[in-house]
């Protein structure tokens, strides 16, 4: 490979030298800014839903003087959804907990092991 007016060619050993040898630039080293270094990594607690996640969302709409509907709306799940929820017959996953959390301002997520112990 070498250089011929800016371009990188592959040419024969002839025409190879009217040009210079090509030498591939260093990559440049990124600044590790804000990661962990080797052995430190960061570790995020592992989170589940509370157990009594139905009661508290029930509670939290209640005091916004929401309807199941209305909350449902906004976001972006079906009213039977937030009713099956808050009677307890079903389990938000985590990206649904973290949404109603947020929208009625309630945390319903705790430590994977404050559960099993």
């Amino acid at each position: 490979m070498v250089t011929i007016d800016g371009a990188v060619l592959s040419v024969c050993r002839r025409c190879a030298a009217r040009g210079k040898p090509f030498v591939p630039p260093r990559p440049m080293a990124r600044p590790s800014v804000g990661r962990p270094r080797a052995g430190q990594a960061f570790k995020e607690p592992e989170l589940d839903v509370d157990p009594g996640c139905g009661a508290m969302v029930k509670q939290a709409r209640e005091k916004r003087g929401l309807t199941q509907e209305q909350l449902g709306r906004a976001i972006n799940v079906k009213a039977s959804v937030i009713s099956h929820v808050e009677s307890g017959k079903m389990k938000p996953d985590l990206v649904l907990a973290r949404t109603l959390g947020r929208y009625l301002k309630v945390d319903l997520l705790v430590p994977s092991d404050s559960l099993g112990a």
